[in-house]
């Protein structure tokens, strides 16, 4: 048994005792309730603090209030994300919460937060913590997908399972009273960092592809040999286009090793936020990216893009772009059940003409314009 498989099974054989546990201590079944007619006050828990999701959400909030302008929207977010929420004009309330809050901790972390209607919580796996957060809100609705939770007593799983992440919110949205009009994404990218890439940028504004090799783990992460190879053979496809590799703290080191190596290869000399990435992304010609959030914050500024995915039919049905200019790329098949492929294991000739592709699209819809 390979390693991985082994640290699978133990991972689920813990949540499914912290499953059983959080239920048996802190669950009550709530009285079924499929939809609010009126809703004065809404939480929406993103407390995974996982960036990708958090941009897949950002519509619901004007939409909430759009359709009634006096309700009262609540966040409980991470430390890393609430910068994204404490600048978006329609969010009322962020409440500040530990990814992996402790046990005895969460009743004193919920006991100041404001009294709110409905909650959504939409994680698929529910911990004892999150049983106990749940029954310390005391919502009159809580609207989540998690099987065999009696604190969900709006349960939308049937409504969204297989379909792209948003439906999630969508769905959610209507059992609030709302009927969702507008579900582009959103980011509030501040001008001051806008204006700094862009001076970094200089004449190949407009005129450059843009590459994050980065996922969320190494085997969604290209390796350095993986990064060099794939950079190289855009810069031979494309000459006419300089290649600026996305960065962060922790992968700097790495892509200027790469950058002084290539020429025609640039990166910015300290990456330290994600907004410094959005704006490479928003000026680039076209931007390639692994699975992960970036591809998400390509959406907010419709920027052409190829997205690298693993074959897996059910993560790309719920995470895929949706929405076009865009082309998809998938690295290669596991040899067997125990394999895990690393992203970066595509064919780079396909890749290479996803891109010629997309770019001939653009220069004719450009044409016709």
């Amino acid at each position: 048994m390979a390693i991985s498989d082994y640290l699978h099974g133990v991972r689920r054989s813990r949540d499914k005792f912290n499953f059983a546990l959080g239920r048996s201590l802190f669950d009550r079944n709530l009285p079924p309730l499929a939809r609010l007619e009126s809703c004065d006050s809404v939480l929406i828990v993103r407390s995974d603090g996982k960036i990708g999701d958090s941009l897949v959400a950002s519509f619901i909030y004007p939409e909430l209030k759009k359709a009634n302008p006096n309700i009262s929207i609540g966040v409980l977010c991470t430390a890393n994300t609430a910068a994204m929420y404490e600048s978006n004009p329609a969010i009322d309330h962020v409440h500040h919460y530990p990814k992996r809050a402790k046990l005895w901790q969460v009743k004193k972390l919920i006991s100041p937060l404001p009294y709110y209607q409905a909650v959504i919580f939409l994680p698929e796996t529910v911990k004892a913590r999150d049983f106990l957060m749940l029954r310390c809100l005391k919502a009159q609705l809580n609207i989540g997908i998690a099987q065999g939770v009696g604190l969900i007593n709006c349960n939308i799983r049937e409504q969204v399972l297989g379909k792209p992440s948003q439906q999630y919110f969508i769905e959610a949205a209507k059992r609030l009273g709302v009927t969702v009009e507008d579900a582009n994404y959103r980011y509030t990218l501040p001008a001051e960092t806008e204006q700094a890439v862009l001076g970094f940028l200089a004449e190949m504004r407009g005129q450059y592809i843009a590459l994050n090799p980065f996922g969320n783990a190494g085997k969604r992460s290209f390796t350095e040999d993986r990064l060099i190879q794939v950079a190289a053979g855009l810069r031979e496809a494309f000459p006419e286009l300089p290649l600026v590799i996305l960065a962060s703290p922790n992968s700097q080191a790495l892509v200027s090793r790469v950058a002084e190596r290539l020429a025609g290869v640039h990166c910015l000399a300290q990456t330290q936020s994600i907004d410094q990435n959005a704006a490479l992304i928003k000026h680039s010609k076209l931007f390639i990216s692994v699975d992960t959030a970036t591809v998400h914050l390509a959406r907010c500024f419709a920027s052409p893009m190829v997205a690298i995915y693993r074959p897996d039919p059910a993560n790309f049905a719920m995470w895929q772009p949706n929405y076009q200019p865009t082309e998809v790329v998938f690295s290669r098949e596991p040899s067997n059940s125990q394999e895990e492929v690393n992203i970066g294991e595509f064919d780079l000739t396909e890749l290479l003409q996803k891109c010629r592709q997309l770019l001939a699209r653009l220069t004719t819809e450009s044409a016709q314009a």
